[in-house]
């Protein structure tokens, strides 16, 4: 036998209706372009005085599920990515669907799985979405990598009897960007990053396997790259305004939108209401080729959330 090949697996997921209750019926399937979600096993050694030069023998402090699989943003399937690292989605529509998708204080339980070589197949059980990040650069696709952490991990000997459809349309790429900073078109961003971290603890009582997994303080970053062509958005980090040239005390905000289009009735977006830039840095450069200044801000709080994504596409649920 020569052994399974790393490039057969897939990650299937659904939302859970409540805690203990994993799902019987996948939702959403998709390959891999990176990352992997396995099995936790936490161990340590005992440790005593008993005159012995040996280290202790092994014991198992926690179980779990853990794991940061990445995988192209196909219309298809990324409501749902969406849904399980924000925590709220709203579907309207018939036949072609707009899925809103805004952060919620209380984030769902989900089930995610693992087939590997048509041999392993696993399933991880009561799982939250620690860290969301979609990210792409200029002229390749976009990806969403989910970390994930989970209370449960449970080997099946079989494929699950009715697993969704594969994601298979053509992913997002950066080509298909429209951006807007502070309201206005730009065709000068080159990359994007967008993070949602939910900051997930793990509470453990009487067991090796976790009583709860707990979102803390939730955290919004948008990072892009933007070529150095005119002075605006520096000053307006340093001074407050397009032409200021006096440093000021003030934080200066805007706002941003990010959207992936392949038709009126497919697309990717993001819209951030208000970010703060906390770095804007223009380094020089010996090689003599045009500026990019990597761009970090954080969304800041608003009345409509810190970031809402829209995903267009053709499933009701």
């Amino acid at each position: 036998m020569a052994g399974i090949r790393g490039n057969q697996a897939y990650l299937a997921f659904a939302k859970q209706s409540v805690k203990g209750t994993p799902i019987t019926v996948f939702t959403d399937k998709t390959f891999l372009t990176g990352g992997n979600i396995s099995p936790t096993r936490n161990t340590d050694q005992y440790s005593e005085t008993d005159a012995n030069r040996e280290e202790g023998d092994t014991f198992v402090t926690q179980t779990g599920a853990a794991g940061a699989p990445e995988f192209y943003v196909r219309d298809e399937v990324m409501h749902h990515a969406l849904q399980a690292g924000f925590g709220s989605i709203s579907t309207s529509g018939t036949t072609n669907y707009t899925h809103t998708i805004n952060l919620a204080n209380a984030l769902d339980y989900w089930t995610f799985a693992k087939m590997q070589g048509a041999l392993l197949y696993e399933q991880y059980e009561d799982c939250m979405v620690n860290e969301l990040t979609v990210s792409a650069e200029a002229g390749q696709p976009l990806t969403c990598a989910l970390d994930i952490a989970g209370r449960k991990s449970v080997r099946v000997a079989a494929e699950w009897a009715t697993p969704p459809t594969t994601a298979s349309s053509t992913p997002y790429n950066f080509n298909e960007a429209a951006v807007t900073l502070g309201g206005g078109a730009t065709a000068l961003v080159s990359s994007f990053e967008l993070t949602v971290t939910n900051n997930i603890s793990t509470q453990q009582t009487d067991d090796s396997i976790p009583y709860d997994v707990v979102p803390g303080l939730r955290a919004v970053t948008l990072n892009f790259d933007m070529i150095f062509e005119t002075l605006a958005e520096y000053n307006k980090f340093h001074t407050g305004t397009d032409s200021g040239t006096t440093q000021s005390p003030n934080v200066f905000t805007t706002s941003a939108d990010f959207t992936f289009t392949k038709g009126i009735n497919n697309s990717v977006a993001f819209s951030f209401p208000k970010i703060a830039y906390e770095d804007f840095p223009v380094e020089p450069d010996t090689s003599g080729d045009p500026i990019t200044v990597s761009v970090r801000s954080r969304a800041q709080r608003h009345a409509s959330g810190k970031v809402t994504a829209v995903v267009k596409n053709q499933v009701a649920t």
